[in-house]
Formats: C-alpha cells, structure tokens, sequence
C-alpha cells in the first residue's frame, strides 16, 4: 500500500467549526484515519458563511466551495438539509446547478494530489464519477437511501470500487432496490475522548431548570418526522403524570419544532418538557452525562424512510445509559433488547411511554443495563476502531 495514502473525502455536510450541532461522523471518520491510520485526508465540503473556505482542523484539510453569486444566501447545503432545503427555500433549487458544477470542479482541482476517492451519499460519488472517471478509486459510503429505486443511484453504486453502508438495514434496503455494487457494512461510531468520559455535574441541569435529583430522559436529533420526536412528545404526559419528579428534554430543532412545540404546549406538564433547541457538541455530551435515560423513538416516515443507525444512540450508551429504541432500520443494529435497553413498536407512544416509566422506576435494571450499554458501546463503536475497517479498504485497492 501507498505509505500515507491520500484520501479525497467529498461531502455535501461538513462541521463549519468543531463543536457545532452539524452531524461529525464524517469529521470524526478523517480524524480517526489521520491521527490513529497515517491516512492524508482532504474534505471536499459546501462553503457558508460561518466557515473559513480552506483550513486544517486535527490534522484534516478542509476545502470548501462555493456555488452561488452571492455565498451569503447560499441555502441548498446545511440548515435542515438539502432535501428539505429544496423543498422549503424556491432559491435552493435554482442553485442547485451551481452547487453540482462547484462540486466537481473542487474534485477535479484536487485530482492530482489524490490517491483514492471517498465520497460520502451516492450524488456527490456521482459527480466525482464525472470529474475523475476511472483515474482514482472510488469508495462510497452510504448513509441512506431515496425511497425509490433511482437509475443514478443504480448506476453510481456498480461503478464504486467499494460501497460502505453504516447497517445491514441500510445495505438490505439496496438489496431490495436490486442495486449491484461491492458492497460491506461499516458502522457509525461515537467520539470516545468527549462521550463517556464526563462526570455526572448539573450545569445543563442548572441551566434548564431542572433539579439535580431529579429523573431525567433524554431525546435528541433534527425534528423531523423520521427520527420519531413526536412521538415521544405525545407519550410525555403519561410518563410524567405518576412520576411528579421527573423530566423530559428533547433538544434538537428542524421542521417538527413548531408541531412539537404545540404538542408539549398542550400538556398540563409543560413546565416538565424542556425544548432547548440544537445544542453543541459538548453540550450534548454534558446533557447525556447528567441524564438517566435515552430515548431514540423512531418511525418510518411519509416517504417510508427509517433512520439508518442512530449515532446519537452510540453516544448515549457511551455516556452509560440505557436506551429505549424503536425497533425499525438501523436502530436494532446498536440496542440489544434486555440488556441494553428496550426495543418497542415504532410510532405506538403508548407502549413507548410504558416501557420508559417501567425502566425509570426499576433503578437495578437501569444500572445494569447502564454498565452493558457502556462496554458495548466500547467495544463496537469507537472510532479508531471503525477507521481501521476503513483504512483496510483503501489499502486493499490501493495495495
């Protein structure tokens, strides 16, 4: 293999700076290569205003593009995402074209200087398809999947040297789609220097209203329909009608906010139901470190999506806690049912709110499933780790 292979990650989502509440795995997959693997990695990534366009953070380049005459109301990355940009900014579409054009043109620019191409969702591989041809090795990581089956996606897929999908339920949902590709399951992880490693204070507590004694479930993620938050809010009265100490935060914003919002408004429990919005990334890792159980309450959407692992998921079983979970996608894929945590119907927020109530009062089941959470979390999860799966791939086509 190459000694210090130089990897070119291409993204359509980036951290604009570390800590911010934009999803890290892929920031955290290009650390883990740098600085455990000896992988050189340079991120292809959307400009925004908050960001500096080139800079090197732990160790990994960042380059990003912009595709809009004015790059202050560039509005087809970031935000609630890009499909729900183009459904809610008319502007994201027209810039749509000037984001393809960019992409590849940041592609082509860094070719020379490349061993291998990672590209992370299938339409950012497809433009790097165009811009690199067959000159590079292509590997793609797929962190979901459209609905319904698309000959571009098809035609993406077959031509990778190598597809990584972040579950089996990710990789079966290609299967049923009769995509052809070489495909693998590489999971998501979570960042073992910053979850898991903090005392259990109260600041976010504190800072919520919350007492410091009290029972406290946590739920977080973008508010959209997949990721099931409503059904957590409308299960929320019957947890915390017999339990008067307790409380609920579910932190995250996105589409669902205002429906939330008039759900937990409509609760003789309100002052109970905390909405503290997206939060940072050391803020969320305080929150699960104060927290005595999660919830991840997922659904399968309008548009027959589930959520394809969860890594929030990871996080909180790091931080040692015991996790209710719908069982849908890839959310089986991280809880084992009766040990570190629970499995219910998706969207069934009675069943949901039963099995939170009946874990929050059995406080020896949550300490061992708190303990189980933690070293599976450990042993399957981390990063370092799932790079080295990742590194393995690039010195097979690169050997």
């Amino acid at each position: 293999m190459i000694n210090s292979p130089r990897i070119l990650f291409v993204t359509t989502t980036y951290p604009l700076h570390p800590g911010d509440s934009i999803p890290a795995f892929v920031a955290d997959l290009a650390g883990a290569l740098v600085n455990h693997h000896g992988c050189r990695v340079k991120v292809i990534a959307p400009g925004h205003p908050a960001a500096a366009m080139r800079e090197t953070v732990k160790g990994v380049e960042i380059e990003r593009f912009n595709y809009a005459r004015d790059p202050a109301k560039q509005c087809v990355a970031y935000g609630g995402g890009i499909p729900d940009n183009l459904r809610n900014f008319p502007q994201a579409k027209w810039q749509l074209p000037g984001f393809f054009a960019a992409m590849t043109a940041a592609v082509s620019r860094n070719l020379a200087t490349s061993d291998l191409i990672h590209a992370h969702w299938v339409e950012p591989a497809f433009l790097s398809l165009m811009a690199a041809g067959a000159r590079r090795p292509l590997v793609i990581s797929v962190h979901s999947l459209k609905p319904k089956r698309s000959r571009l996606h098809a035609w993406t897929l077959r031509r990778a040297q190598r597809v990584l999908f972040n579950s089996q339920y990710t990789l079966s949902q290609a299967r049923e789609k009769n995509y052809h590709c070489n495909a693998q399951v590489v999971y998501q992880g979570f960042d073992d220097s910053l979850f898991g490693t903090l005392p259990r204070a109260t600041k976010v507590r504190a800072s919520l209203g919350i007492p410091a004694d009290a029972p406290l479930i946590v739920a977080l993620g973008r508010m959209i329909e997949v990721k099931g938050l409503h059904v957590l809010a409308r299960g929320a009265d019957r947890i915390l009608r017999d339990r008067p100490r307790a409380h609920i935060v579910i932190a995250g914003d996105g589409p669902q906010r205002a429906e939330i919002q008039a759900i937990v408004d409509g609760s003789p429990f309100q002052a109970r139901i905390h909405l503290p919005g997206a939060l940072p990334r050391a803020r969320v890792a305080e929150l699960l470190a104060e927290a005595d159980l999660f919830v991840n309450p997922g659904v399968i959407d309008s548009r027959r999506r589930a959520e394809g692992l969860g890594i929030t998921t990871l996080e909180a079983m790091a931080s040692g806690l015991p996790v209710v979970g719908s069982r849908v996608g890839g959310i089986t894929e991280t809880i084992i049912d009766g040990v570190t945590g629970y499995l219910v119907p998706p969207g069934d927020h009675a069943r949901l709110a039963k099995t939170v109530g009946d874990l929050l009062d059995d406080e020896g089941m949550r300490a061992r499933m708190s303990e189980a959470a933690r070293c599976v979390a450990r042993e399957r999860f981390t990063w370092p780790a799932l790079a080295g799966e990742v590194a393995g791939v690039y010195r097979d086509l690169l050997g």
